[in-house]
This record gives structure tokens, sequence and C-alpha cells, in this order.
């Protein structure tokens, strides 16, 4: 089906105004193209984009965004030494490594990708530079800081860690974490949505938790003694706190805790004030 466009210059009135703007007429109009969304993802799935810190934001559950979409970070280039080739891992949330490459003003080396398989194109740079898809690892500190099935620097083996790391599988963590935000239907109806409120076992469930972490903030890594167990909180990382499961509890220290979205109001706490006066922070 087309159409045709009407003779807009046969209407007086617009053509009026348009002689008092001193808008031009032409014959060599030219329809720029419309982008989409299709050609992001597209370039998410082949290869990866080059980003600016600017356009990487973190999800109040720790995991990163870019353009309404879930990314993984990884080095796109990597230079071998001596024939020695060390591949680096991928990031899949906002962990203590990227946080230390930012302050290292390193971030820019990073790329975004999204892939389902956990193979990334990468360029090793010897000699001369020779582009290859290979699987990368992902990140300890990345599957620490979202606590991924309950996987614990602090609380885990060597070997179990490892083990973890490699059985991994990015379609799960997908699964949990939908890659594409602005799409991601709700769970609930509001009719059918749970009130957003504690479970009436919150404070047998909050405690259990501090104790398996061992009284440690997963943000700043302090760990407390008994005297100081007050300081240590949990929190739910999506803000709903009806939903317990334990990859969405983030156990905090309170300082660390008035920073999320939303939680300024802990500041006000004495609590809080005591915290900062005895920690200096």
């Amino acid at each position: 089906m087309s159409f045709k466009l009407p003779d807009f210059l046969s209407w007086s009135l617009l053509d009026s105004l348009r002689q008092k703007m001193g808008a031009p007429l032409t014959e060599n109009f030219v329809l720029a193209p419309i982008y989409s969304d299709i050609s992001i993802i597209d370039q998410l799935n082949t290869g990866g984009v080059e980003i600016d810190l600017d356009e990487i934001s973190v999800h109040e559950d720790g995991t990163l965004l870019y353009r309404g979409y879930r990314g993984l970070l990884h080095i796109r280039d990597i230079t071998s030494i001596a024939g020695d080739t060390r591949m680096p891992r991928y990031h899949l949330a906002y962990c203590q490594t990227l946080e230390k490459m930012k302050k290292n003003s390193r971030f820019d080396r990073y790329v975004v990708a999204q892939t389902t398989a956990g193979e990334f194109k990468v360029n090793i740079i010897d000699r001369e530079v020779t582009s290859q898809t290979v699987r990368l690892n992902v990140c300890q500190n990345c599957l620490d800081r979202i606590h991924w099935r309950r996987f614990s620097l602090s609380g885990m083996s060597r070997t179990e860690r490892k083990y973890r790391v490699e059985h991994f599988a990015l379609s799960e963590f997908f699964k949990e974490y939908p890659r594409d935000l602005i799409k991601a239907k709700p769970l609930h109806t509001s009719a059918t949505a749970p009130l957003n409120d504690y479970p009436k076992n919150w404070a047998e469930l909050s405690r259990a938790i501090k104790l398996e972490r061992g009284y440690q903030c997963e943000s700043c890594r302090e760990s407390f003694s008994q005297n100081d167990f007050r300081y240590v909180h949990v929190h739910h990382r999506n803000g709903l706190k009806n939903d317990n499961r334990n990859e969405n509890l983030a156990v905090l220290c309170i300082a660390c805790h008035a920073q999320q979205p939303e939680h300024g109001h802990l500041k006000t706490h004495p609590d809080y004030k005591q915290y900062m006066t005895s920690h200096k922070r």
C-alpha cells in the first residue's frame, strides 16, 4: 500500500508561514533514516560497542545497563607479552574491579556486549592484531556483588568458586535479570501484586542472612564484631520488601545502606551518626 502526500504549497496559510520564516524550497529533500533499538541489539550481539563511562549506568540490583538493556563489559583489546596472552574476565555487575578501573581512569578500555554463549570478540595485539572469538570466564567479584546462587568470596573455598565460575551460565543469569528492561513484563498486575512489606519473620530471616555472610558489608567489605551488629543491615536490591530470594538480599553496613536509592533517610538515624563518628567516615 502506498500513500501520496498532499501538495502543501497549495495550502496558502502554510506557504505564507513558510515565507515569513524564511524557509527555502528545495527539490533535493531526503528523508533521513530512522534508527531503532534493533541496531543496538545487533551491535551488542556482534562484537560489542565501544562506550564512554557516561553511557553505562548501574541498576539498583548492581547489574550494568546500556540504553535500557543489561550489558556485559569486557576488555576487547588484549596485549600479548612474549606470547603469553592472559584472557580477561567479563563483568555483569558494578564490582570492585570496575570501581578500581574507573578510579585509575581505565574504564574506557571496556566495550559492552550482550551474549548468552559466553563468547566474546577480542583483539590479540602482538606484532600483528588478530581478531578472535573466545570464551571468557565471569568475574568472581561480580558474582559476589549480586550474590549469585549464594556465591561468596569470603564464604567459599577457592575450589568451590572455580567450579561455580566454570559452570556459570549466562542464559540462567538473563532469565533472572532480563536483558531488555524496557520490554520486561512485571510479575504481577495491580490486582495480584502482593503487599510490598516485610514478612512477619523478617527479623529472624535477616539475622540468619547476616550470620551466613559473616556480618560483612558487601559494599565496603568491612566486618563487624558482636558489639557493632546493629550497624549491619539487610537490603532488598530491587526495592521489593516481599522479594526475599537470597540473591535479592544484600548485607550492608548502615553507611553503605544509606547510599542506596531512596534510603537517604537512614542518615538521620542515631545509629548512622554514631557509626560515622566512631568509624571516621
